[in-house]
């Protein structure tokens, strides 16, 4: 695939920060660039995002530099809603040609999935920016069908999250022997749902596996302090036979 033909993933962060920083950037205009520095209040993630989200929009070019059209949306005010609309026209053209029907939320995954190369909780987090940035511009037609998916890959509660370690752990005496000695079993059976060296998984597969990762490992491997101050019933050994 030529690097012309490659599909740029959408923005997939809230809408109402992209508002949220036009209208801050009002009172003194735009940087010159947006970078790290300048998005200090965002966490790592969040920045990577953002600034992803506003190359994909055309707001600033490949260095960060400002672009015309956010100069524009930051010093008219007045005009934003119908220069988003804008914006969204040119961005979403598939999602918006759909929305002209009754199309369901189902098929709007399925446009984000093969136009916009996006899936999992990603797709679902970019649909929401898109119809926040649509309802926002008011001019564009949606389907009443139009919702953003449910969220079925969140960090999981602590119910599911004892469930997700009673389901991961091997028997006790059968962690692979690829698998480093001495990790929680839970842990350990966890790790096994990466793929080998060479094999690969879909977006969903790895946004399930990120989900979950984070809070097994919290418990199988807790922080000091909150080791000290944890319940003994919580103790994820006493939830596994």
């Amino acid at each position: 695939m030529e690097a012309s033909d490659r599909i740029v993933t959408p923005p997939y962060f809230a809408f109402k920060t992209l508002t949220n920083m036009l209208t801050a950037m009002e009172e003194h205009g735009p940087p010159n660039r947006v970078d790290r520095s300048f998005l200090q209040g965002m966490s790592g993630a969040g920045q990577t995002q953002f600034i992803h989200g506003l190359k994909s929009l055309g707001l600033i070019d490949e260095n960060g530099n400002v672009e015309p059209q956010l100069t524009t949306l930051v010093q008219r005010p007045d005009d934003r809603r119908a220069l988003i609309g804008q914006l969204v026209r040119a961005r979403y053209p598939e999602a918006i040609e759909l929305g002209k029907g009754n199309a369901t939320t189902g098929e709007l995954v399925e446009i984000f999935n093969e136009k916009y190369g996006v899936q999992g909780d990603t797709a679902r987090k970019a649909i929401a920016f898109f119809l926040g940035a649509a309802k926002y511009a008011e001019d564009i037609q949606l389907s009443p069908n139009f919702k953003t998916p449910a969220n079925r890959t969140g960090a999981p509660g602590r119910k599911r999250t004892r469930q997700l370690l009673a389901d991961r752990s091997p028997p006790a005496n059968d962690t692979p022997s690829d698998i480093p000695s001495g990790l929680h079993p839970a842990l350990a059976g966890l790790l096994l749902d990466i793929p080998k060296r060479g094999q690969t998984w879909t977006q969903e597969q790895h946004d399930d596996f990120m989900a979950a990762f984070k809070p097994v490992l919290k418990i199988c491997a807790p922080i000091a302090d909150e080791a000290e101050n944890d319940d003994p019933s919580d103790d994820p050994e006493s939830w596994i036979p």
